[in-house]
């Protein structure tokens, strides 16, 4: 004899309601399992899916907005000057434009520029710093201020981009 026919034996020696009992509670069993087992597991996945998907959407919208904005400055403002003579002539002429007396000026290898000021108003040193930033896309690449007799004395130093 096989265990299937075992099985039918077992079950047709039980009385009609304990069948039922047992059909019931067997029902129960796989609802609970394919529930644990199926449907849930499903849910959690499709819930993780959804947020990796609004978190991927967010990011796409946070790089196109950066997107667009480097576009807009780089249509805004002129090409960084990377020759030795334009990239000085730049640092310097903003400085004139913004009224910083520059006392000393140096250049090194490999494109450095380095600035001596005696004496300059903070408001026109930061003017002139953020001029360089805001039309140039230039930054100091070391800045060494101190206050001397009321007014700032400042060795700054640029480092042109390469070719």
């Amino acid at each position: 004899m096989s265990t299937l026919d075992n099985l039918r034996q077992w079950w047709r020696s039980r009385e009609l309601r304990e069948q039922r009992m047992l059909a019931v509670m067997f029902a129960a069993l796989a609802a609970f399992a394919l529930w644990f087992g199926v449907i849930a597991p499903l849910q959690h996945m499709r819930d993780a899916a959804r947020d990796r998907h609004d978190s991927a959407a967010a990011d796409l919208h946070e790089v196109t907005q950066a997107v667009d904005t480097i576009t807009a400055l780089q249509a805004r403002n002129p090409g960084l000057p990377t020759t030795g003579d334009a990239f000085a002539r730049a640092i310097l002429d903003a400085a004139a434009s913004a009224q910083v007396p520059v006392s000393r000026q140096r250049t090194g290898d490999a494109g450095m520029l380095e600035i001596g000021i005696d004496a300059v108003a903070a408001p026109a040193l930061l003017g002139w710093l953020d001029a360089l930033i805001q039309q140039h896309g230039i930054a100091p690449q070391g800045l060494d201020i101190s206050e001397r007799n009321g007014s700032l004395q400042v060795q700054a130093s640029f480092r042109a981009p390469p070719p």
